[in-house]
């Protein structure tokens, strides 16, 4: 960073923006140009395959280096896997971090995270939004869940730690959600969820993953939307806007050193309640280092040029901003270490790891002698794969479980429900299942969903025999106890049919054990 910068070079510096197109909009190429934008954050509606994004970012890339500052970006995206994975074709996708969870195993998590770093960085990104290192207690949780490694503390610390390593070897790891995200039963992308513990149980349960990650290095932490009031008194400052939570607690007494980012500031826990413009300076002042704006040109403005506003007129230090802006500096300097690193994409090698991850996770939580499967005539209902939250995308998976079992040399009669399962659809699937020897059912979060949970029940009562294999989080078998069969997959992405087949089959064994508590 060769010249002295401007404090609105500076500024640009602190701010991380997403943009809607495939291509880089004429308005990204002026911010970054004109005001030294510090970054960018891609999803999937940027993403085609691997050598699109790849030419997206040596685009945004060179523009950096016309910069003001003449350093290259941070460029981020949400690769958690699982549910939460922003590229998928052309890489390979790690199972979500409760199918991790299940396998209890920080080397082979490790062993994932270094891939998937590996496979980003190969293709631009710098940045990856993730460990989720929430510790999810809550069954009703919509916007964490299977994005969570377990229900326990210890469990979740120590797979965030070996996932930070795995992703740090390539690029930045972010820890989020800070102070915890796990116990909220409000999605923060549509209101702001209030966490009401004190400060007793937060230090025992939310907090010790973020310590786990500050002792091992992590390079990023992002805050969450939610209202802590035993962190925070002021019922309008959530985890993100709060000095508190952030200088005091995660600067002062954690004594984390890296960078500070917001969660997505159009999120409606902030827009219900300020301005962009006022909620970006109310983040600046609480401690952030990197203000996330994730979707609209002029909110993206009007964040940057109040916080301008804010140093002109004497509401933040100089000082301030120049805290924040050499962290980024300092990060980007890191990077430029490893940039021309040798890495590859998508090998034999990598596929099979995510295959392994699956073996290991597939959980039998109970069986009355349903397994191996018996049977060669069999129905298959399954709910349609579908994002469930916001932050989560649209799966849309060529195969399924019928297809995967008719490759195995089932006959199958497949049918497939949406997540809340009508009364017509239930009639239906009851009338179809009456009687039948064999019924295998795909549920999602069955306990969220009534009608889903109605279904399988019903169809407890007509068919002589039924299997319910979870694919999302197995809280959901509180709501049909008595199932004689219940396995917990944690996902519906192609990734895992061949294995689940195998373990029906008799194969292959289960190993996974539950990362959650369900009582």
């Amino acid at each position: 960073m060769g010249k002295n910068l401007t404090l609105e070079e500076k500024v640009g510096q602190l701010m991380m923006f997403g943009f809607q197109e495939l291509t880089v909009p004429e308005y990204i190429k002026e911010f970054i140009l004109k005001h030294n934008l510090g970054g960018i954050i891609h999803f999937s509606r940027n993403i085609v395959d691997p050598e699109q994004i790849k030419g997206v970012n040596e685009e945004l890339q060179a523009l950096a280096q016309q910069s003001p500052s003449g350093i290259d970006l941070l460029i981020s995206l949400d690769q958690e896997g699982g549910s939460v994975a922003r590229l998928t074709q052309g890489v390979a996708v790690s199972p979500g971090n409760m199918a991790l969870g299940a396998t209890a195993n920080p080397h082979l998590v490790e062993k994932v995270a270094s891939i998937m770093g590996e496979e980003l960085r190969a293709v631009g990104f710098n940045v990856n939004l993730a460990p989720c290192v929430d510790v999810n207690n809550n069954p009703l949780n919509p916007v964490i869940g299977v994005r969570s490694y377990g229900s326990d503390p210890k469990l979740v610390g120590e797979l965030g730690v070996a996932a930070t390593r795995g992703f740090q070897k390539h690029l930045i790891a972010v820890a989020k959600h800070f102070p915890g995200h796990g116990d909220t039963h409000v999605d923060s992308h549509l209101s702001m969820p209030i966490i009401n513990h004190d400060w007793e149980r937060l230090s025992t349960v939310e907090l010790p993953p973020f310590e786990d990650a500050i002792h091992n290095g992590v390079g990023a932490i992002l805050a969450a939307h939610v209202l802590f009031p035993a962190l925070e008194s002021n019922p309008r400052l959530p985890a993100t806007l709060s000095h508190n939570v952030l200088t005091k607690l995660l600067r002062e007494q954690l004594g984390f050193e890296g960078l500070i980012f917001t969660d997505c500031m159009e999120m409606e826990a902030i827009t219900k309640q300020y301005s962009m413009g006022e909620a970006a300076v109310l983040a600046i002042e609480a401690g952030v280092d990197v203000v996330l704006v994730s979707h609209t040109p002029e909110r993206q403005s009007e964040a940057y040029w109040a916080v301008v506003e804010a140093v002109k007129t004497g509401r933040i230090s100089m000082d301030r901003i120049e805290q924040s802006y050499n962290r980024v500096k300092a990060a980007k300097e890191a990077l430029a270490a490893t940039k021309d690193l040798a890495r590859t994409v998508n090998t034999a090698e990598h596929q099979e790891v995510m295959k392994q991850v699956v073996r290991e996770s597939l959980t039998v939580v109970q069986d009355r002698g349903n397994l191996p499967l018996k049977q060669q005539e069999l129905v298959v209902i399954e709910t349609r794969a579908q994002a469930t939250s916001i932050a989560e995308e649209k799966i849309s998976e060529a195969q399924g479980l019928a297809e995967a079992l008719r490759q195995g040399g089932f006959t199958v009669r497949g049918e497939k429900v949406g997540l809340t399962c009508s009364s017509e659809e239930r009639k239906k699937l009851v009338e179809l299942t009456a009687n039948q020897p064999l019924v295998i059912i795909v549920s999602q979060d069955a306990h969220r969903y009534e009608g889903q949970s109605e279904l399988i029940r019903e169809i407890m009562d007509v068919a002589q025999e039924v299997v319910v294999i979870g694919a999302r989080t197995p809280y959901e078998l509180n709501s049909f106890p008595e199932v004689a069969t219940y396995i917990a997959a944690y996902s519906n992405r192609d990734i895992i049919w061949g294995p689940l087949v195998e373990l029906l089959t008799g194969k292959i064994q289960a190993q996974g054990k539950l990362p959650v508590s369900l009582v």
